[in-house]
């Protein structure tokens, strides 16, 4: 088990620092922010932020708010997961804000503070999807614009859909999914990191999948690998005691994350050809399967005790399972579980291992 402590230590450097280098947007979404007094707030917009969200129809924008200085860079893209010539729908967005000279003009429904001006940023179908390798996935990128704050004070960015009213598809427009990337330094902080999986998994909801077949391959690792240990039950070769139980459906967890990154990989390069890119989330299947493999080795074994230094190791690995976004919390879970339960023992042996 000193091994498997060393094991999970190096997993932790070898991937939180390409992750922490790499990972582009800080995901986050909002809600009810269609006026200039609900816009959405981003208190640092240095930061790289990506707002995943939905307009809502026709005659709707959303408001977005943050304060620079004089010469601070201003860096704002619009991204969609639908092709815009398939699904009709080429958002926009507009820049207000102090010491903007141009004035554009903009539908009736929108507001803009007074004393401010506007630069329109129109939206253009980019032709190819591009592959996000950390969700993974697929977008759009439909409009962007970086520029220098030419003066102090509070902008606002709103998105809205001009096409809206002249779309000769008559698609049907009740809420599309757009996300306005804000910022442009990559930082997380270790919450941030920790919410990554959850946020994944809105974020497959973003792009149009069912929450049924997002969970699909977790769930099939789970039932699969129960079932195959219940068979091995009558065989006398199932998991000994509570502790490596939580271990096996913890580990299967993690096989679980692996299986559905690989088909969240398959199903972006529908939308964007094979990219080279997908060895960096390769490198993180492969991180969710070790922790399985390593796992899975302690609870079916039945020579390994609970002793204090395994109970160290198991402990390590649900972090770093943790902070690699692997067994969607239950698995780090379930493997910190099985490090604090007592250890089983047969009649007549002591419960207590400290060696």
């Amino acid at each position: 088990m000193r091994l498997i402590v060393v094991t999970g230590l190096l997993l932790v450097a070898l991937v939180l620092a390409p992750a922490m280098a790499a990972l582009a947007h800080s995901p986050v979404f909002p809600e009810e922010n269609h006026d200039p007094s609900t816009a959405y707030e981003i208190d640092d917009p240095a930061k790289s932020w990506a707002i995943y969200t939905w307009l809502e129809g026709e005659g709707i924008a959303d408001y977005y708010k943050f304060t620079v200085s004089k010469g601070d860079k201003i860096q704002v893209s619009l991204i969609v997961p639908a092709n815009p010539s398939h699904s009709g729908f080429l958002p926009s967005f507009v820049l207000m804000g102090p010491g903007l000279s141009q004035d554009d003009t903009l539908p009736d429904y929108m507001e803009v503070p007074e004393g401010y001006g506007t630069i329109i940023v129109n939206g253009t179908d980019p032709g190819e999807a591009v592959f996000e390798p950390f969700t993974p996935g697929w977008f759009y990128e439909v409009s962007s614009l970086t520029m220098d704050a030419p003066d102090y004070g509070t902008y606002y960015v709103a998105v809205f859909n001009p096409e809206i009213h002249n779309d000769i598809h008559n698609h049907i427009h009740e809420a599309d999914s757009y996300a306005i990337i804000i910022g442009y330094v990559e930082e997380f902080t270790p919450l941030e990191l920790i919410l990554i999986p959850y946020s994944v998994q809105e974020i497959y909801v973003w792009e149009g999948q069912s929450r049924f077949i997002i969970f699909l391959p977790l769930l099939l690792a789970i039932i699969i690998g129960g079932l195959i240990a219940y068979r091995r039950r009558k065989r006398g070769k199932h998991p000994r005691g509570t502790s490596k139980w939580l271990a096996m459906f913890g580990g299967l967890a993690f096989i679980g994350t692996a299986m559905g990154t690989i088909y969240q990989i398959l199903l972006a390069f529908t939308y964007t050809g094979i990219s080279t890119e997908a060895v960096i989330t390769l490198f993180i299947v492969i991180m969710s399967i070790i922790l399985g493999l390593l796992t899975l080795r302690y609870a079916l074994r039945s020579k390994p005790k609970l002793t204090i230094w395994r109970r160290v190791g198991l402990v390590a690995i649900g972090m770093v399972a943790l902070f690699t976004w692997s067994g969607l919390y239950m698995g780090p879970a379930l493997l910190i579980s099985s490090a604090l339960v007592p250890p089983y023992t047969k009649k007549g042996e002591s419960a207590l291992v400290t060696d």
